[in-house]
């Protein structure tokens, strides 16, 4: 009887082919992640869970070439003819001052006095005065108050003060421009982005508390994600409800917040303490859920609902 020899497959041909098929593994799930990460429509950003490391409690961050600020009133008491409310500059991620730059941030403070129509102000007024922390003043000139190049230390904490002291004639009829602006050196270390705020004046008994929400996409067409904004004036309490079969929070915007969602009855509510002296907008992310209608804006609107109570 014939022997029959088995096959022979060299040792460095099996050693080629094992090679070739890891590489066709590597580049079919890295194609199924691209493909995956693609698929995915029109999503909202976010600004993640890090944030950025150039913070302050009252200036927002702002893209380098943004001229239009948002607003923030300040309130005076029934009695007394001056105001005073403090600035403060940070090298970290303000809710979390663990999230330090590593880098040092050399930046320019300018406060710019506006008249109530947005115009320049160009005056000079008793009682207007700004402050640093070790108690060097700085004056207006012209309308203008320019505190010059601070520089925030790199890899550990580090905060700016500012004491603003403003007349009670500012009410209703002079504004202040706050900007906080990175040289050009340190911009890359600021996500290409400056502080800044503008001032209004009031009454404290005719400042308005009050808060609100809302979804601002107008359509549900394509979007796998909506833009929810809280945002207001004053101190309370705001209950946000919502249909979980709909929707889904982000667990970013509950983790940098320190709160957590309950579930009743098919819906999930959170509860957050809200004060615009600390923050006056919230942005959250609401996410499909695997299933949900999505007939139109009017439909989702529905599903959310917003309360607010003062304290």
């Amino acid at each position: 009887m014939k022997a029959y020899k088995r096959n022979y497959i060299p040792k460095k041909l099996i050693t080629g082919w094992i090679v070739v098929m890891a590489a066709l593994l590597v580049g079919f799930v890295s194609y199924a992640a691209y493909t995956n990460l693609n698929s995915v429509k029109r999503v909202v950003s976010t600004q993640g869970g890090r944030g950025t490391e150039f913070s302050s409690n009252y200036l927002n961050l702002t893209a380098a070439n943004a001229t239009v600020y948002a607003l923030k009133n300040i309130a005076f008491s029934e009695i007394g003819e001056t105001t005073t409310f403090e600035i403060n500059i940070c090298n970290y991620v303000h809710n979390d001052p663990s999230k330090v730059n590593e880098n040092d941030i050399t930046y320019a403070l300018t406060l710019k006095l506006l008249n109530s129509d947005g115009s320049d102000n160009g005056m000079s007024y008793d009682g207007l005065s700004a402050v640093g922390a070790d108690g060097t003043g700085y004056a207006f000139s012209g309308g203008v108050c320019s505190v010059g190049y601070r520089t925030l230390t790199g890899g550990t904490k580090s905060v700016d003060t500012f004491r603003v002291t403003v007349p009670r004639s500012f009410i209703d009829t002079v504004k202040i421009q706050a900007v906080a602006e990175p040289n050009s050196a340190s911009y890359i270390y600021t996500d290409n982005s400056k502080l800044a705020r503008i001032f209004t004046f009031s009454d404290r008994e005719l400042t308005a508390m009050t808060w609100t929400g809302g979804f601002t996409e107008t359509t549900t067409d394509g979007y796998d994600a909506f833009n929810y904004v809280i945002k207001g004036q004053g101190k309370g309490t705001v209950t946000l409800s919502w249909d979980a079969s709909l929707l889904e929070i982000s667990q970013i915007f509950l983790e940098n917040n320190g709160l957590s969602a309950t579930e009743t009855g098919g819906r999930k509510t959170v509860t957050i303490n809200v004060d615009s002296d600390v923050a006056s907008r919230y942005d959250i992310q609401f996410y499909k859920v695997r299933g949900g209608v999505y007939t139109d804006m009017e439909a989702l609107n529905a599903g959310v609902v917003f309360g607010f109570a003062g304290t």
